[in-house]
């Protein structure tokens, strides 16, 4: 499994791919004036991603991440997630890179 880990305007997307296919997306929005939101994104049909949950934390610690997603992806693929968001957290809104996280 791998991540990687893309900046866009307000929004850090992480990518989880298994066996070079898209496993899950996790994306953080952080709009001014707005809630932090958590999203959790599953493949679906004709390649598209279908929400499956959404939470409302502004920094999550690894544990309550893992704990969240562990429900939807299953526990390795929630631990693989939550050590990337560790390891990259969300950047800042004007940074416009990307990077993999491994």
């Amino acid at each position: 499994m791998s991540v990687e880990r893309t900046h866009s305007g307000h929004q850090t997307r992480y990518e989880l791919h298994d066996e070079a296919r898209l496993a899950a997306v996790l994306t953080y929005t952080a709009d001014p004036n707005e809630p932090a939101t958590w999203k959790i994104l599953l493949p679906g049909p004709g390649g598209g991603e279908d929400l499956y949950g959404t939470q409302r934390f502004p920094a999550p610690d690894k544990t309550q991440l893992r704990a969240w997603l562990g429900a939807v992806v299953g526990p390795d693929r929630a631990a693989e997630l939550a050590d990337a968001v560790d390891a990259g957290p969300p950047g800042p809104a004007h940074w416009g890179g990307s990077g993999s996280v491994s």
